[in-house]
């Protein structure tokens, strides 16, 4: 993926793309490994052009809670450009991950040389906010087998594609992968696809998840 392809930068002119490719670095990383810790100084924004990362926030007891799974295209690390500097939770790669990491005090510069960049950031933040208040709201008011469902939802819209009469979500997710995105137990998981597979909603397999429409699992909430 190149940065023309990424959303953030459509429309800039070839300039101006020439002139962020300069400011970036790339990195891979191997199935399993951590791009950054919590607590750890941020070295700036990062851009997935290919693969899959899950951000987390880790309890003292071991415990974890996945707040988003990231895939190409999408941005990480921007919480900690404009706070203490310090970044504010953990992202692992669920697959082997290349980034372009836009270093932070370029970045913030160009903020400034490209306000169209400035306003597709606050684009970025607000709806993170709002994914963090639907969140939120999730835990207080659903029940774990509406969480479940509700995550499902999220991933389809995300990354969901239309095909063979419902919607493919083409992502390799364990039961615990999606308990830690719902907030439940992976057993609790495995018992509400099973209902949902008896009941035609859900296909898994070992490389993509199909549902049968948001509609029909948004009746199921």
């Amino acid at each position: 993926m190149r940065l023309s392809q990424i959303p953030m930068f459509n429309g800039l002119s070839q300039k101006e793309l020439d002139h962020l490719a300069g400011c970036t670095l790339q990195r891979t990383y191997p199935k399993g490994t951590t791009l950054f810790v919590e607590g750890q100084p941020a070295d700036g924004l990062y851009f997935i052009t290919t693969g899959l990362v899950k951000v987390v926030k880790l309890h003292n007891d071991g415990r974890e809670k996945t707040l988003a799974l990231l895939g190409e295209g999408k941005i990480l690390g921007e919480m900690s450009l404009f706070s203490s500097g310090l970044r504010t939770a953990t992202a692992e790669a669920l697959d082997k991950t290349t980034v372009l990491v836009l270093l932070r005090e370029p970045f913030r510069a160009l903020l400034l040389e490209m306000p169209i960049l400035t306003i597709r950031l606050i684009e970025i933040l607000s709806a993170r906010l709002n994914q963090a208040n639907q969140q939120i709201q999730a835990l207080q008011f659903m029940n774990a087998r509406s969480r479940i469902i509700a995550s499902l939802i999220q991933l389809a819209k995300d990354y969901g594609q239309t095909e063979n009469k419902g919607i493919t979500i083409p992502l390799q997710l364990t039961h615990a992968e999606i308990a830690k995105l719902a907030g439940v137990s992976r057993e609790t998981v495995t018992k509400v696809f099973a209902d949902l597979q008896k009941n035609n909603l859900l296909k898994p397999s070992r490389k993509q998840l199909w549902i049968s429409g948001l509609d029909t699992l948004y009746r199921e909430i």
